[in-house]
């Protein structure tokens, strides 16, 4: 049998993220990886772990979505059945007396394959905005978007050495987290007296055909018209972070910050209204974070000057981003990690899905990213995105009891593995049509 196609960097990576989901507590804990014909070998503490490993030609197969993974177990919880790659291996997970385990299925290259985004760097077809599809991606292929499975494994690895080797390993459970995220890319509703009678009569009446949304919007008018800072939009912002502090969460906010005349300007970075609402935010413990603009996903002059014009409004170095429209390039430009290197990106909240709400990542652990050109782990940690506004009403198109129940099947799945839960609320998305969705998926999934 040939040996696994993946470099000892890309298996040591694969295995660390497995070993840290598994048992936070040896995060740092050092093993040494060696290949072997159809497996690898893990020395980690006084275990061996002989972990079964495809190689380079059914690598390539389960990559154009021809090895069907038809073996399918329990998880750890018993609440869901998870693929397994079998391959005509020994049906069972065994040890021996010389400290050894033996774990026929390769849980190794799919994990590699999703964390890495390898399959990226294969990929030609782009949406209009140049992103990465969910439809011929790998979890698409193999219906997994709605399972960690990584993570699953690392359960299942977990359950198989504290099984065996119960004096060297201890289940220590990580806390589960919900991760309430907000992208603000319309700061404000109403900009001018014009503007927002047309706002309300062209859309509200015309558009949306909707008295009681007109009567509202008249009421946040008037409020706005006695002050700017009472505008819907701005005190959603406010409400967010009232109501999610009050549920002992802490909030991430993504501002936006370009100028008045650039390309992707919904507002302008130096608008006060914008100052006085970040100082509220720090005040409370609310996270801020960059919103890049659109073109900085290319541009890494764009993305520094933004990076550095937040920074100025925080008072302090800002080192976390999303970008706008979630567009990642990283995956097929070779220069767009150093980009985020460059300027001192440190967590990216981007990875996930504009179409299909779940797990794009395999994982829904913070964990760092992978470059593939120069085969290394980079210093940029990734907080997997699970579910977004837009993907429920927009993309999916859902009703509100069907995006509710998705959503909370998600937040359950993340619980099971003791993960985070990154939900992606935007401020604009509180009222009018959205409305229902606000009260009826966001605050019922985010409070209980």
């Amino acid at each position: 049998m040939a040996e696994s196609p993946l470099s000892l960097n890309a298996l040591e990576y694969t295995f660390r993220h497995l070993l840290k989901v598994a048992f936070p507590h040896l995060e740092s804990e050092p093993f040494r990886v060696e290949k072997g014909n159809g497996n690898i070998k893990v020395f980690l503490k006084d275990v061996r772990l002989v972990i079964h490993t495809i190689d380079r030609k059914k690598t390539g197969s389960l990559l154009a979505g021809r090895r069907f993974l038809s073996l399918r177990v329990y998880n750890v919880k018993k609440t869901l059945k998870i693929p397994l790659l079998f391959d005509g291996c020994k049906y069972a997970v065994c040890s021996d007396a010389e400290n050894s385990i033996y774990i026929p299925f390769d849980i190794i290259t799919i994990s590699f394959l999703l964390l890495s985004r390898y399959e990226e760097y294969l990929a030609e077809g782009r949406d209009e905005h140049g992103r990465f599809q969910y439809k011929g991606s790998l979890v698409e292929k193999y219906k997994l978007i709605e399972i960690p499975l990584v993570d699953e494994y690392a359960m299942l690895l977990r359950r198989w050495l504290c099984l065996y080797f119960p004096d060297s390993f201890q289940a220590i459970s990580r806390p589960q987290r919900i991760v309430p995220t907000h992208d603000i890319d319309i700061l404000r509703r109403f900009t001018s007296r014009w503007q927002a009678l047309k706002s309300i009569f062209g859309r509200d009446l015309l558009i949306n055909r909707s008295l009681s949304m007109v009567k509202e919007s008249m009421e946040w008018y008037r409020d706005w018209k006695n002050s700017s800072f009472m505008d819907p939009y701005v005190d959603a912002i406010l409400e967010f972070l009232d109501w999610e502090m009050d549920w002992n969460l802490h909030p991430f906010f993504f501002f936006k910050a370009t100028d008045e005349d650039h390309p992707d300007a919904t507002y302008d970075w130096q608008d006060p209204i914008l100052q006085k609402i970040i100082r509220v935010v720090m005040s409370r413990g609310g996270q801020i974070g960059l919103h890049g603009s659109y073109p900085s996903a290319e541009d890494v002059q764009c993305l520094q000057k933004e990076k550095q014009n937040l920074s100025k409004l925080c008072g302090k170095a800002v080192s976390i981003s999303r970008q706008h429209y979630l567009r990642t390039f990283f995956a097929d430009d070779p220069n767009s990690l150093d980009l985020w290197r460059q300027v001192g990106i440190t967590d990216d909240y981007t990875l996930g899905f504009a179409e299909r709400c779940g797990f794009r990542c395999g994982t829904c652990h913070p964990y760092p990213l992978y470059d593939v050109r120069n085969d290394c782990v980079t210093n940029i940690i990734e907080h997997p995105l699970i579910v977004m506004d837009g993907t429920l009403f927009d993309y999916m198109k859902l009703p509100v009891e069907k995006a509710k129940k998705l959503a909370m099947k998600l937040k359950k799945r993340c619980f099971d593995v003791e993960g985070d839960f990154v939900i992606l609320w935007h401020n604009h998305a509180t009222t009018r049509e959205f409305k229902p969705y606000y009260e009826g998926v966001y605050l019922p999934v985010v409070s209980s």
